[in-house]
């Protein structure tokens, strides 16, 4: 016999259905010894009936105890239609109204076994049920029918019951292949549907920017994984929430007749639970049915914040490349009637005799000159295309220098205290030793003019993966947050009497050294100008230097970021 895939499926319903089927017989047992006066042995289909739910109870614990057994199905037929056999011989064999029951125990083994195993208990039941009429009618058992029928009405009978139940099994057997078959079918189509759904969500999930649905009252109903990463929030914790609340930026959304968003595109400001800002970019579309009807909104979005970093640095590089080429052709220009105004000033007080005060006045003309020479003579050598010499320099040492030179200043003396954060070993870098010191010096010269009452200069170095940060703050008077755009610009000095060429020179020298620089301040509170420079590679700081790299010359290239 060949058992179905389905047989442990199938099992418990068929435990449910013989309890019912007793129930329903007990039930019938008490109407028919109640309400009529049918001689019907009630006792005996009494203790039958017991007997049945025994031997169900049995086949429940047995099967939840030998679930593995493989003998469940044609024990539990195999019973049943002993059962069966014994209520319709006490019910009166040929004229119990209970032969039926066969019928219902052949579909269920149509549904538990192949087709072979379903014309077996049709078999069984036949060969049961006419066995007891055989027996009956040859007076071998006793006779419990009220009137015995003749051999070819009995023959007759037993003709039709033969018909009947192979008829009843080889229907029964057909339906429940063709369910058998939709089922499979149906798991296959299950089986795709779960891969199609897991596919879509792998999808999602690895999209780079944010997803976002919602309903048409603007509840939550998906939040993929970038997108929880972006707005700071947690992931799978989203959905129901009221997007308004958590998204200010994104809701409302204003649609027309049609239900189409009228704000296709837009850029927003975004700050997340944690305080910080960021800029997004969203795109907003309807989210349709398959009848093309509105049930949402679809929130696209990603993260601008870097794009409009690099926007503003691209910014302000064109700005102050303008600006060098600009200053250029200004100080060659001024530079040389300038120096003609001057040499002719000289000229004239060496031939000329001239009073005391006269005296003064050239010499006020000739110091000013000589400055706003000087003044041009630095513009030009900033302007000017650089050529630096790379090495891997050993940064705790270069700014240890520095610092001696910082120390020795005439404005450091008695009024600033230095603090000093390095690291036990060493920390290398790429970089030109001279264009390093003036970095520094710059730097360092700047936080002691900012700290004109005295203060504490911090120089702080530590590393990453590829880059070396130094870190040089004041405790000075600070400046505006909304000029820190504009500091690495030239002639934007803060300081009285000074060119504003400091910084610009800084800004300079860390482009060409594919650097950083950006600036933190408080006003009253102190100024931290922060330097990253690339590391020096192992395969450079372990082996001999590379002479093509001894004197690079380099136009200024690379992003610097400025920012307070």
């Amino acid at each position: 016999m060949i058992f179905t895939p389905s047989v442990s499926e199938w099992l418990p319903l068929l435990g449910r259905v013989r309890f019912l089927i007793i129930t329903f017989l007990l039930m019938v047992f008490i109407a028919v010894r109640q309400w009529t006066t049918i001689p019907f042995p009630v006792a005996t289909l009494f203790v039958l009936a017991a007997v049945w739910y025994v031997l169900a109870a049995i086949f429940v614990v047995l099967q939840r105890k030998l679930p593995d057994f493989q003998w469940h199905a044609p024990l539990q037929i195999v019973m049943d239609l002993v059962m069966i056999t014994g209520i319709v011989y006490s019910s009166g064999a040929q004229d119990s109204y209970f032969t039926s029951l066969y019928v219902l125990a052949i579909l269920m083994g149509s549904i538990l076994f192949s087709r072979r195993g379903a014309f077996l208990v049709s078999g069984a039941s036949f060969v049961l049920l006419g066995c007891v009429v055989e027996l009956t009618y040859y007076n071998i058992i006793p006779r419990t029918a009220n009137s015995m029928p003749g051999p070819r009405e009995l023959q007759s009978w037993l003709g039709s019951n033969l018909f009947a139940f192979f008829a009843v099994a080889y229907l029964g057997s057909l339906l429940a292949q063709t369910i058998r078959k939709k089922g499979v079918e149906l798991e296959e189509k299950s089986e795709e549907l779960r891969d199609l759904q897991a596919f879509n969500r792998d999808i999602i999930e690895s999209m780079r920017g944010g997803l976002l649905t919602t309903d048409l009252k603007g509840r939550i109903l998906l939040v993929n994984r970038a997108g929880a990463e972006i707005t700071g929030q947690g992931f799978g914790l989203l959905r129901g929430e009221n997007v308004a609340e958590l998204f200010p930026g994104f809701w409302p959304v204003e649609s027309d007749e049609q239900g189409t968003p009228l704000a296709l595109r837009k850029e927003i400001e975004f700050r997340t639970g944690s305080g910080a800002t960021r800029f997004l970019g969203l795109s907003i579309s309807t989210l349709r049915t398959g009848q093309n009807e509105a049930a949402g909104f679809v929130f696209n979005f990603q993260d601008l914040t870097e794009l409009k970093r690099l926007e503003r640095e691209v910014f302000n590089k064109e700005r102050m490349a303008a600006l060098g080429r600009l200053s250029a052709a200004i100080a060659h220009e001024i530079r040389q009637p300038l120096t003609a105004m001057t040499g002719a000033l000289k000229e004239l007080a060496r031939l000329a005799p001239l009073e005391d005060d006269d005296k003064k006045l050239v010499q006020i003309v000739s110091r000013e000159s000589q400055r706003l020479n000087q003044i041009i003579t630095e513009f030009l050598d900033y302007s000017r295309e650089k050529t630096y010499t790379f090495a891997d320099l050993d940064m705790v040492a270069l700014i240890e220098e520095t610092l001696l030179l910082i120390e020795r200043h005439a404005s450091a003396s008695g009024k600033v205290r230095i603090e000093r954060n390095f690291p036990a070993g060493k920390l290398r870098a790429h970089a030109d030793r001279d264009a390093m010191k003036q970095v520094f010096w710059n730097l360092c010269n700047n936080a002691l003019r900012a700290m004109p009452e005295g203060g504490v200069l911090t120089v702080s170095l530590d590393s990453g993966p590829d880059t070396v940060r130094i870190a040089i703050r004041d405790t000075g008077i600070g400046f505006d947050p909304r000029a820190s755009a504009r500091i690495f610009e030239p002639f934007q000095s803060g300081f009285a009497g000074g060119t504003g060429l400091g910084l610009a020179i800084v800004y300079q020298i860390l482009q060409a050294h594919k650097g950083q620089i950006r600036v933190e301040t408080d006003p009253g509170l102190g100024t931290e100008f922060v330097v990253e420079l690339p590391r020096a590679s192992r395969s450079r700081s372990s082996g001999r230097p590379d002479p093509r790299l001894a004197a690079e010359k380099l136009r200024p290239v690379g992003p610097l970021v400025g920012k307070a």
